[in-house]
C-alpha cells in the first residue's frame, strides 16, 4: 500500500502498482516513504493532469482500435474496467487542497 498524506485533507491510499504509477506520473521517482514541499505541489499536480489527460488520448485509440464487435450482453457480463483517472481522483483532489492550504505532501 502506498499512503498520501497531507495536513490539508484526509489520507488517500492506493495498491502499491497504482501508487507507485501515480507516483511516476507526478514527476517523481518509487521512492517510498518520501516528501515533497509546498513548493513543489503544483507542479506535480500539473503533471499529474498532463499525464492522465495523454493516458485518456491513448486509452480512447486503443479501444477504437481493438473494435471486436462483442455484442452488447457480452459487454454487460463483464465487470467494469476502473481507469486510472478514476482511480486518480482522490490523489487529485488531496493535491488541490494541499496547494490551496499551501502545505507539503507525503507518502509511504
Amino acid at each position: 500500500m502506498v499512503t498520501f498524506k497531507s495536513k490539508a485533507s484526509r489520507d488517500v491510499d492506493y495498491h502499491t502498482n497504482v501508487g507507485l504509477q501515480l507516483l511516476k506520473m507526478m514527476g517523481r521517482d518509487n521512492k517510498v516513504p518520501s516528501a515533497m514541499f509546498a513548493d513543489d505541489v503544483p507542479a506535480a499536480l500539473t503533471r499529474l493532469q498532463q499525464a492522465l489527460a495523454e493516458l485518456d488520448d491513448d486509452e480512447v485509440a486503443s479501444d477504437n482500435q481493438t473494435g471486436t464487435g462483442k455484442t452488447q450482453q457480452d459487454e454487460d457480463d463483464k465487470p467494469q474496467k476502473v481507469s486510472l483517472k478514476q482511480r486518480a481522483q482522490p490523489l487529485l483532489k488531496l493535491l488541490h487542497k494541499a496547494q490551496q492550504a499551501n502545505v507539503g505532501l507525503m507518502w509511504q
